[in-house]
C-alpha cells in the first residue's frame, strides 16, 4: 500500500547514512591528524612557563583516598604559590584543580562546557585563581539529540510534500487502491516518520561512534536529555505534518515550498524574536511575525542546555519551558497532520 513512500524513504536514508559516515571519516583523519593536540590530561597544562611534569618534578606530591574513593594527588610549590589537585573518580571521570597565587602570566582560558569536558576560572577577592578542568566524566546525550533533531529535521524537508508527489500523475492510481484514502494517506505519513526516527537514531550511532575514535564514551541519561528527545523529535514531526498540510492540494512546484520554508522559518523566527527598533515598520513586522511564530515547530526547539551538559541545574534547565511546549508540539503534529489528509482527500484526479 505504501511501497512507493518505503523507497522513497530507503532513499533518504541511504544518502543521510553516506553523509553521516563521510563526518565521521572526516573525525576520524582530525584524529589521527591531529594526534598530538588532542589531549585531556594535564601534562599539557602550563605553569608560570612550565610544563606540568617539569612542575611536578619541583613540588611536593601527597596521595589519599577520599571517602567516596576518589584517589587524589596533590603536587604543592610553595615557592610559585601554585598547587594542583588531581581528583580521579574512576567511571565518573577526572579533576583537574589548579590554586594559583600569582596568576599573571597563567591560564587565560575562559569557562565553557561541552561534551565531557568542563572548564571553570574563579577569582577570588585575594587575587588568587582557581581553576579546574572535569574531563573524561559520563555526558548527557542532550547534545546527541539536538544534533539527531538537526537530521531529523533535513529529513523531514526532504520526505515533505508526499501528497503532491501523488498528486503529480500519480493520483489516479492511489484512488484505485481498496483503502479509504484516509487510511492511505496516515499510512504514507507513517511511514515518513518511521524514516525520520530511523534517522534520528542513525545520527546517535554514528556521533557514539565519531565519540569513541576520540575516547571510550560514558554515558548518564535524566530528565533534562528526556525533554531535549521529546522536544527535539516532535519538533521534527511537527515540522514534516506542516510541510504536508501546506502542499497537500499541490500537483507541481512543490518543490519551491521545500526548498524556501527553512529560510521563511528562520526569517519569521527572527523578526518575532529580535527587538528592530521603534519604527513603525519594525512594529509591523514583529506584529505579523509573532502569530507566526506560534504555530511554527521550529519556535519551539530549546537546546540551550544540550550545550551545557555539566549544568548542576540540566535536569530542569534542558528546560522548563521545553515541558510546557511539548503539548503545543504534540497538538501542531495532529492539528497539521488532519489538515493535510482532509486537504488531500478533497483533491480530485
Amino acid at each position: 500500500m505504501t511501497y512507493v513512500e518505503w523507497l522513497r524513504v530507503g532513499r533518504c536514508l541511504k544518502w543521510t547514512a553516506i553523509a553521516l559516515v563521510a563526518c565521521v571519516a572526516l573525525v576520524l583523519y582530525a584524529r589521527f591528524g591531529f594526534a598530538n593536540l588532542i589531549t585531556h590530561e594535564p601534562t599539557y597544562l602550563e605553569i608560570h612557563g612550565m610544563s606540568f611534569k617539569q612542575f611536578e618534578r619541583t613540588a611536593q606530591t601527597t596521595h589519599s583516598v577520599l571517602a567516596d574513593g576518589t584517589k587524589r594527588t596533590v603536587f604543592s610549590n610553595v615557592r610559585q604559590g601554585v598547587s594542583v589537585t588531581v581528583d580521579d573518580r574512576g567511571y565518573w571521570g577526572q579533576r583537574v584543580t589548579v590554586v594559583d597565587r600569582d596568576p599573571t602570566q597563567t591560564f587565560r582560558a575562559r569557562n565553557f562546557s561541552f561534551g565531557d569536558l568542563n572548564v571553570r576560572r574563579t577569582i577570588l577577592p585575594n587575587g588568587t585563581l582557581i581553576f579546574s578542568i572535569d574531563s573524561s566524566r559520563p555526558e548527557h546525550l542532550a547534545y546527541y539529540f539536538a544534533a539527531a533533531a538537526f537530521v531529523a529535521l533535513i529529513v523531514a524537508t526532504v520526505l515533505g510534500a508526499p501528497f503532491a508527489r501523488e498528486n503529480e500523475g500519480h493520483l489516479e492510481i492511489a484512488l484505485t487502491k481498496p483503502v479509504r484514502r484516509e487510511t492511505l494517506g496516515l499510512a504514507t505519513m507513517a511511514t515518513d516518520v518511521a524514516g525520520m526516527a530511523a534517522a534520528f537514531v542513525l545520527t546517535i550511532v554514528f556521533f557514539t561512534i565519531g565519540h569513541t575514535i576520540f575516547e571510550a564514551p560514558r554515558y548518564v541519561f535524566d530528565a533534562g536529555d528526556a525533554l531535549v528527545l521529546a522536544g527535539g523529535f516532535l519538533a521534527a514531526v511537527g515540522w514534516y505534518a506542516l510541510l504536508c498540510a501546506a502542499t497537500a492540494s499541490m500537483r507541481r512546484a512543490y518543490g519551491v515550498i521545500l526548498g524556501l520554508s527553512w529560510p521563511v522559518a528562520a526569517l519569521i523566527s527572527i523578526f518575532a524574536s529580535s527587538n528592530f527598533g521603534a519604527s513603525p515598520v519594525a512594529r509591523v513586522l514583529h506584529a505579523i511575525a509573532t502569530p507566526i511564530a506560534w504555530v511554527l515547530p521550529f519556535s519551539y526547539l530549546h537546546f540551550d542546555a544540550a550545550f551545557d551538559v555539566s549544568a548542576e541545574t540540566h535536569a530542569a534547565g534542558a528546560g522548563l519551558s521545553s515541558l510546557q511546549d511539548l503539548p503545543i508540539l504534540l497538538a501542531l503534529v495532529l492539528i497539521y497532520g488532519a489538515v493535510a489528509i482532509v486537504t488531500w482527500r478533497r483533491v480530485e484526479a
